[in-house]
């Protein structure tokens, strides 16, 4: 097959398939997010304007209170005013569709009843403190813009308590003339009411954690919510303590999730098709996007929270098998490469692994960047784009919505200091060491030129699975070959494939030395890729598979429950898999 725009050379078995780049703004906001001036030749005069934004904090002040004050960001979101994006909100954005404009400017002790005063200069570079502002001079036509001041820090993203939000506002822009946009932040975003009860049979669990406490020096916890099976409060069901399943989602994912999955879950009648544990959905949620479960310097002890605090108080309150062949870990995306990382990590604890296209697991295979031979995030070594995010359009063709480039620009527009609460900032925060002068986890890259930060890279290694295999084959290899089961496609929508099948390469070539020197690998342990599901198709076929997986390796251990139906829960019907849960979010 060939690829057309951006031109790729295949880093896997897999040839890539035709590549469409896709968005009628595409290469135009690509510029605005990355703060450039466009339309111009490179002696041409800006225009001889000057736009302004005037952005009001109307947010109500109680009576008898002093007018609060913000510090932080103040960020324009901009969507196309077409039927397309009707009824999408801006500052729902970035949007992994499309890289639509974003800008921001830091904000200090602005009080509400205020007004923030924004002149955009065609002429202005990105700074910490302002980012994309000149290329704002550029727009024309009909957009709708949405203004967030990110003064929160609890939560990851731009939507957290605290934060004062605009309605989406309709503005003509003429490139040729001064234009003048009123915005009123009139929105304070509340915190989101604690969970209460939630529904038969689950249960919000949260243990506060000394670890992450003193480490992050801030009151700390890690919360669940808990799925208990069908007749676990039943005194006269025969089973009285259960395995547990540890289900990690992907960036994003909710406690509803769990909420989602709690009925198919405890349905008796799937009693056959879904394995009889109690489900543990951890909630990944952390102020820098994403608690992957690994030690870092930015997130906390979490690995060892969860081992030595959380687990143990689950198990004191829960009736839970505490053996580590009766704690199954299932993960997709970010929770997939979580559930592999504690199944290496922290095998005294855990037992089998089950991974839906799990994030980079072989950063010699980030996408179509190779960390350790590139130096740009941006390029691949034939000078094209690096792609980032693509959808199937066809059986031999792609479309690739975002470049590394756009992606990454997105997420400093939204906040130069790594804040931004976005995949790439998580990341960041999940495996690069903390940067003093930056009060920020040193990014990978240099987000303006997509230069590959060395010291970044050095750090990022420790937390390579690949890299893992290849420094420690003897304690590496086992588990991968008995323990970790990993399902991906060839058409992911992120290149993760890239990574699993050099990590699958590794490992037969590990199996191959260890069998011609006498010592055959045992265990049920596999790595495969799918040709060809999207990503949604690929998540059903993972649950059906692991499902059934899951139960193999319980029973084999002695876990597993004697499925004998009443009278009660039979059904006319033929036991189903549940549709869930979607490891993903």
């Amino acid at each position: 097959m060939t690829s057309r725009r951006p031109s790729t050379t295949p880093s896997s078995a897999f040839a890539p398939p035709r590549t469409t780049r896709g968005g009628l703004y595409a290469s135009l906001a690509a510029s605005f997010v990355a703060g450039a001036t466009l339309g111009q030749a490179p002696d041409a005069v800006p225009p001889a304007k000057k736009d302004r934004y005037l952005v009001k904090l109307g947010a109500s002040t109680p009576d008898g209170q002093e007018p609060r004050l913000h510090s932080g960001r103040l960020i324009l979101f901009f969507l196309p005013d077409t039927a397309r994006w009707a009824g999408v909100a801006p500052a729902d954005g970035p949007f992994q569709t499309a890289p639509y404009p974003i800008a921001s400017v830091a904000v200090r002790d602005a009080a509400e009843g205020g007004e923030i005063v924004i002149e955009i200069d065609p002429l202005a570079t990105a700074s910490p403190d302002s980012t994309a502002l000149g290329a704002l001079a550029e727009l024309d036509g009909a957009w709708r813009v949405q203004a967030v001041l990110d003064s929160d820090f609890t939560e990851a993203g731009h939507l957290g308590p605290g934060n004062l939000l605009s309605e989406p506002v309709s503005i003509e822009l003429a490139r040729d003339a001064a234009d003048e946009v009123s915005i009123a932040l009139a929105t304070r975003l509340g915190k989101p009411d604690a969970p209460g009860p939630t529904a038969r049979g689950v249960e919000r669990f949260e243990r506060t954690s000394r670890l992450l406490g003193d480490a992050l020096r801030r009151a700390a916890s890690i919360r669940a919510t808990v799925v208990l099976p069908h007749g676990y409060d039943d005194l006269a069901f025969p089973r009285r303590i259960w395995p547990t399943i540890y289900v990690l989602g992907d960036f994003g994912s909710t406690a509803d999730d769990a909420l989602a999955a709690a009925p198919p879950l405890r349905d008796p009648r799937a009693r056959a098709a879904v394995p009889q544990a109690v489900w543990v959905f951890l909630d990944t949620a952390a102020p820098w996007g994403y608690g992957a479960f690994c030690d870092s310097d930015t997130n906390g002890p979490m690995a060892r929270a969860l081992v030595e605090e959380f687990i143990p108080a689950l198990e004191e309150r829960f009736r839970l098998i505490p053996r580590a062949d009766a704690r199954v870990l299932l993960g997709h995306g970010f929770g997939g490469w979580s559930a592999m990382h504690l199944a290496l990590t922290r095998p005294e604890t855990f037992g089998s692994c089950f991974a839906s296209a799990p994030d980079f697991v072989d950063f010699s295979a980030i996408g179509r960047i190779d960390l350790y031979r590139d130096t740009s995030f941006f390029t691949t070594r034939d000078g094209g784009d690096a792609p980032a995010i693509r959808s199937i359009i066809g059986p031999d063709d792609d479309r690739i919505h975002l470049v590394m480039r756009e992606q990454i620009a997105a997420e400093r527009a939204i906040d130069p200091r790594g804040r931004s609460g976005q995949p790439w900032a998580a990341r960041d925060a999940m495996w690069s060491p903390w940067q003093v002068e930056r009060n920020a986890p040193r990014p990978i890259c240099d987000m303006e030129t997509g230069a590959i930060d060395l010291i970044a890279g050095e750090a990022w290694s420790r937390f390579d699975i690949a890299k893992r295999l290849e420094r420690d084959p003897a304690s590496a290899g086992p588990l991968l070959a008995s323990r970790v089961h990993v399902l991906c496609s060839t058409r992911d929508s992120l290149y993760r494939n890239e990574a699993v099948a050099r990590l699958r390469a590794k490992l037969e070539e590990w199996r191959a030395r260890e069998t011609a020197a006498g010592r055959p690998p045992a265990g049920g342990g596999w790595i495969e890729i799918v040709d060809g599901p999207d990503d949604e198709s690929l998540r059903q076929l993972a649950i059906l598979r692991f499902h059934r997986e899951i139960a193999a390796d319980l029973r084999a251990a002695g876990h597993a429950e004697a499925i004998r139906l009443d009278e009660e829960s039979r059904s006319p019907e033929a036991p189903r898999p549940a549709p869930a849960p979607r490891p993903g979010g």
